[in-house]
């Protein structure tokens, strides 16, 4: 057995009943509903026994030398070729360019062989995007590890997710890995970038999103700790006040009630991304908000079951600061079982998540036509907008773009799946009643912040 599965069974029992105070302290302070994990909630160990079941033939880099050096990107190359070359569960294929000729692949795992997308659309989809932010090392570590373990475990357990679900794991910056910076080779933040696509990063990830329609998404993440900011797991889910309720409230569902108890039988803490806490109790939020440009806001408007999930980057105690490798497998250990966490929550409430991933589209749809529901400029899932822009409570039918406009948004608004009506002139008429209801003003309105262009609203149609 390889040393990172092995590390992560002797966890288990080292550390089994460990109280899983996290998410009661949230739900105490009234910052999550009652469905958040209970203090005495323990996960199915049944997906992480089947997983630890995996053949150790093939190993990460990073796991051969017991965490002491991180894969590189053309380690990383090497590993899924040899991942696809030794199993059909597994399927590489490359889906974009980085500015600097990197290829960005997309890796596809599925039971006997990968879906489709047509054919995956039968089933569900299950999706990890592998540290958007290049010098955030874990994320992709824990994806090569979980998608290897997925591909070669014989556990039938294993093989029933795959049969079911698609998973796609997509390294998307592959230029920022190897320079070991945050952005891509341009500079930009890439999750910052899910609105206006300026970036190949972020249209592989949205033409992503848009053809496979993924039901659950878990983005990887690390962050950097401080004195009231040090828990070794921060989660959330996608906090737009446009994502339909529905979708809210199965992510939130997925960070409380998997992902983070996941993560705390193996004893380590679990807390919500962007507060500050003290004593046990949250007293300011600095991140997470809902702005719709970064990925984990982007996946609830497009109707998909998203989380962030955030390790501490740096050592959060005197044993890590001494021993570095030990660190860097706690970040791994970490952003693996939310990932896990993810896994669970699929193979356990598929149906329903299927259900209401198609249903939120189809709402969506009909909210557009009826002009029936608040659009939102502003807030969050806790916090009404505070300016008389920031809602609308009698939203438009459309939105009118001229012929410059249209021309330099024609390519983006593709790649979100948004359509269109020509009206003459060059110009058309992007209509609300689609799925991409929730999303539209975003993109075109004066009052969102981040607009790509001020187009006109129609109040009839």
């Amino acid at each position: 057995m390889s040393i990172s599965k092995s590390s992560r069974s002797k966890s288990r029992l080292r550390r089994r009943g460990v109280a899983l105070a996290g998410a009661a302290t949230l739900v105490a302070a009234g910052l999550v509903g009652s469905g958040a994990t209970s203090a005495t909630a323990e996960p199915d160990d049944q997906l992480m026994t089947a997983l630890e079941a995996a053949p150790d033939t093939l190993q990460t880099p990073f796991e051969q030398s017991n965490g002491a050096t991180w894969t590189t990107f053309d380690e990383s190359k090497r590993f899924w070729r040899q991942l696809d070359e030794s199993t059909e569960r597994v399927a590489v294929e490359r889906i974009g360019t980085t500015v600097q000729g990197r290829p960005l692949q997309l890796v596809k795992v599925g039971a006997p062989a990968p879906r489709s997308v047509d054919a995956a659309a039968q089933g569900s989809v299950l999706m990890y995007n592998c540290s958007i932010h290049g010098n955030e090392n874990s994320g992709r570590e824990a994806c090569m590890q979980l998608a290897r373990d997925l591909a070669t475990s014989p556990d039938p357990a294993v093989e029933r997710l795959l049969q079911r679900t698609t998973v796609l794991f997509l390294n998307s910056n592959p230029d920022g890995w190897v320079a070991d910076t945050r952005g891509n080779a341009d500079g930009v933040d890439v999750n910052r970038d899910l609105m206006e696509l300026a970036t190949p990063e972020g249209r592989a990830i949205a033409t992503t999103i848009r053809d496979w329609k993924p039901d659950v998404l878990n983005d990887l993440h690390e962050y950097g700790a401080g004195e009231f900011y040090n828990t070794d797991l921060l989660h959330l889910w996608p906090r737009n006040r446009n994502v339909d309720p529905a979708i809210h409230r199965l992510a939130q569902r997925m960070n409380n009630d998997y992902s983070a108890p996941q993560v705390e039988s193996l004893g380590y803490t679990a807390g919500i991304y962007g507060l500050l806490v003290k004593d046990g109790q949250p007293f300011q939020q600095v991140a997470g908000d809902g702005q719709g440009r970064i990925l984990r806001n982007y996946s609830g408007l497009q109707h998909v079951v998203g989380m962030l999930s955030e390790t501490a980057g740096n050592a959060l105690n005197p044993e890590e600061e001494a021993d570095e490798a030990l660190l860097n497998r706690r970040r791994v250990e970490v952003n693996y079982n939310s990932a896990v966490g993810s896994a669970d929550f699929i193979a356990e409430n598929r149906t329903q998540v299927q259900r209401q991933t198609a249903a939120a589209a189809e709402r969506a749809t009909q909210k557009g036509a009826d002009q029936a529901s608040v659009v939102y400029f502003a807030g969050q899932d806790d916090m009404v907008p505070t300016t008389q822009d920031g809602a609308d409570p009698t939203p438009m039918c459309a939105y009118q773009l001229d012929a410059e406009q249209f021309d330099s948004l024609r390519s983006t608004l593709r790649i979100h799946g948004i359509t269109w009506e020509r009206t003459g002139g060059g110009g058309v008429r992007v209509s609300m009643a689609q799925e991409d209801q929730g999303l539209i003003p975003l993109l075109l309105d004066e009052r969102s912040e981040y607009r790509l262009t001020e187009a006109a609203p129609i109040d009839e149609c």
